[in-house]
């Protein structure tokens, strides 16, 4: 090879690390990395509450059996394989375990019979969609509209509510109650606003890893992303270079004058400054494709790709964590859940000045062991709207809702509030990926494909102008940070081969 080919990657998250780790490593291309905001990690981000870590973006590693992130936190010595158990004692309870209810903090009277039994049908129910063929076939006797996880879900909870002929009316409205609250967490678990939301026929393709399904990391997932920064050469990431605009194609206009050699891929930064590549590697959210592929790309991209864009589901997960003088919870592990009437009648009055999204905010957790700080998860629509509310409307909102379902009165001072900002942060617009009821599995595939391809026909040096990492590209793994990070390795493997050949 009589020179290196320059690589550009877009994005400094897992994902453009991970590619550009990859990449460098191999010797082969002069690469580096663009990041539009002004710290590294992309959706990955560790802060603190007054004097307590807290994960701003992924709070965990999603299985510990063949998990590249596990294995890869393992060699830093982050985590030991040998005492796993012991470093996560302390997370309260993954999103489809049975619920740990307190029945002296509620108000409404649960019976551990009468939630064990609503957790097993609705545990039935969820990992009935995960059976494809299965689906597939209770699909064909359905309009595409009904074809939806709730749909499924919904009609086999009533049909079990149905079957419950000795239930009296209240024990039938606690029932319902708690189906509401699980079904709030999966909501939560996979990103979107409604389990009316997602494909039922493809769901079932998302692969669950073995091993702990919640594994944290005790002193921040931001230590993962310095890591792999910490490989590549001094002035490999250029921070604050958001790009605006990315011309491909074979223009004989696309030169760089200090080497006087045309490229075929140059990209516009929103600081003035430009980049010429013979590859990029695209690695922005879902969201931001959303929101900007109609003005990022020259030529535009082809119909198929912007149609996988435009189907597959972008959700926006958030948190708010509430800092209190000290703590009033007895144990490291504690969490508060929030289940009653979420679905009142109008004529309801109720008890305290709560506002609708409130009536979401399903459980509060301790974040970690000696916290003062409990956590907050909210998704869907009302992202944007609690992203928009103030520390103190979210403060009074918080407390209007513990008192709304829950005993508790006499709590210490709340000292500070604070929220994620993921909905309306401009290079993320979101969380992460979901498979909506407009796509199919193959729309994963499709936005991962490079432009041109290499089977395209257009001459050997034109080829993979533009590939597409991020969780969002992964079939399997959408939605997590080993998804994403196997993306950035994928992208950088497929282009050295291409190199090679």
């Amino acid at each position: 090879m009589s020179y290196q080919p320059k690589v550009v990657v877009i994005g400094a998250g897992i994902a453009g690390l991970s590619a550009a780790c990859k990449l460098h490593e191999s010797g082969q291309v002069d690469v580096c990395v663009l990041e539009a905001s002004d710290r590294l990690g992309g959706r990955i981000h560790t802060g603190k509450v007054g004097n307590n870590p807290v994960e701003f973006g992924a709070s965990w590693i999603h299985g510990t059996v063949g998990n590249p992130i596990f294995d890869l936190a393992c060699d830093l010595k982050y985590l030991q394989k040998s005492d796993v158990d012991q470093q996560i004692a302390w997370i309260n309870e993954d999103s489809r375990a049975k619920p740990k209810l307190d029945p002296s903090q509620l108000k409404q009277s649960i019976d551990d019979q009468i939630l064990t039994e609503v957790w097993n049908v609705f545990e039935k129910l969820i990992t009935e969609t995960e059976d494809i063929t299965k689906m597939k076939t209770f699909c064909q006797g359905i309009t595409k509209d009904k074809r939806t996880i709730g749909n499924y879900i919904t009609h086999g909870f009533q049909t079990y509510l149905d079957s419950c002929t000795s239930d009296t009316a209240m024990i039938k409205n606690i029932k319902h109650d708690l189906f509401l609250f699980l079904e709030e967490r999966e909501c939560n678990s996979v990103g979107c606003n409604s389990l009316n939301d997602l494909n039922l026929e493809d769901f079932g393709e998302y692969v669950y890893l073995d091993g702990s399904a919640y594994c944290p990391l005790p002193d921040g997932y931001d230590r993962i992303t310095e890591a792999l920064a910490a490989q590549l050469n001094s002035g490999c990431v250029h921070l604050n270079h958001e790009v605006t605009k990315i011309h491909w194609g074979t223009s004989s206009e696309l030169n760089d004058d200090a080497e006087k050699r045309n490229y075929p891929v140059k990209l516009h930064c929103g600081n003035g400054k430009t980049f010429c590549a013979d590859h990029v590697i695209i690695t922005v959210s879902l969201g931001v494709l959303k929101e900007k592929h109609t003005t990022l790309f020259c030529p535009s991209l082809p119909s198929d790709k912007t149609d996988a864009i435009r189907n597959l589901g972008f959700g926006c997960v958030g948190k708010i964590f509430i800092e209190f003088e000290k703590p009033f919870w007895p144990t490291d592990e504690y969490s508060l859940h929030l289940i009653g009437n979420k679905k009142k009648n109008p004529k309801h009055e109720s008890t305290t000045t709560i506002c609708p999204w409130a009536h979401h905010l399903y459980s509060m957790y301790t974040t970690r062991p000696g916290s003062n700080v409990l956590q907050v998860w909210f998704q869907g629509n009302k992202s944007l709207e609690i992203e928009k509310t103030t520390p103190q409307e979210l403060e009074k909102q918080c407390l209007a809702a513990i008192k709304e379902y829950t005993c508790l009165e006499s709590l210490p001072p709340i000292v500070n509030v604070e929220k994620t900002q993921w909905g309306t942060n401009p290079w993320t617009r979101g969380s992460y990926t979901y498979l909506s009821k407009a796509a199919c599995g193959s729309d994963f595939d499709t936005l991962a494909s490079p432009l041109p391809g290499e089977s395209s026909g257009c001459k050997e040096a034109s080829a993979l102008q533009l590939m597409f990492a991020g969780e969002a590209t992964h079939r399997q793994f959408y939605g997590t940070v080993h998804g994403a990070y196997l993306t950035g390795i994928r992208e950088a493997e497929r282009l050295l081969n291409h190199l090679r050949n």
